[in-house]
């Protein structure tokens, strides 16, 4: 349990269109006083939004965040949530057709535990871009990298692919922002990877990929993970004190 939590990959996708999308907020307070929430949330191209809320006592319960004025809709957020209580957040999308919306229908569905840190080096195992000519199924992925911090973040993947091939990616997410990197017009595709990702700043990083048939217009089914924040190894430190020499 953690009084700071984060998050990358949120939506409220209301526009018109094959897919809907929305989040909510699960939450668990094991402590037997009342926790006082302040959530902020970062956009990929907008300033960032506040809120509160409070969370009874040895309580689990969910905010649905498209009833919270405060959060944006139609833009991809990631947020920092502060409890003055230890609390389990975990977030949960659901995806919806055009008909869905009224009766809350999931077609499909990610949730994630929220990190409890940021880091500047990050790691998740499954990275994989499915897309084979004449195959129905197709798997697209995202990786959105949240930066709350006040200074740009200069980020370097370096995917390890399964043949043994090493190479890097760089992005820079400007302070108090969410990048969405989707994956499908950068890395190899049909080649499974691990990704690490070293910044000269702390961030947090979510992994996102959905199962989609070429003739359906909804999705199949989904997933997500938060990065594991490192570093891990003497090498990672090493790296690490070299990329964030600048920053001292």
């Amino acid at each position: 349990m953690s009084r700071v939590h984060y998050f990358a990959d949120g939506y409220l996708l209301e526009a018109e269109g094959p897919n809907r999308q929305s989040t909510w907020v699960c939450m668990f307070n094991l402590s037997t006083r009342e926790s006082k929430m302040k959530f902020t949330f970062y956009y990929e191209d907008a300033e960032p939004t506040t809120m509160e809320h409070r969370m009874l006592p040895q309580r689990g319960a969910n905010l649905h965040l498209l009833g919270c004025p405060e959060v944006l809709r139609d833009k991809r957020f990631g947020a920092k949530i502060e409890t003055s209580e230890p609390m389990i957040i975990q977030i949960t999308t659901g995806y919806y057709g055009v008909g869905d919306r009224d009766d809350w229908y999931t077609r499909a569905m990610h949730s994630v535990i929220c990190n409890d840190r940021l880091s500047a080096v990050n790691y998740y195992a499954d990275g994989l871009v499915i897309d084979r000519p004449g195959v129905r199924l197709k798997e697209p992925e995202w990786a959105f990298i949240l930066n709350p911090g006040t200074m740009p973040a200069d980020v370097t993947l370096s995917a390890y692919y399964n043949d043994g091939e090493q190479i890097s990616y760089d992005f820079h997410v400007a302070p108090q922002r969410v990048l969405p990197v989707f994956m499908d017009e950068l890395v190899i595709k049909n080649k499974l990877f691990g990704a690490r990702y070293i910044s000269n700043v702390p961030v947090a990083i979510q992994q996102t990929r959905l199962i989609e048939e070429e003739d359906r217009k909804t999705i199949r089914s989904c997933y997500s993970v938060m990065a594991i924040p490192g570093p891990l190894s003497w090498q990672d430190d090493a790296e690490l004190c070299l990329c964030c020499k600048d920053v001292e």
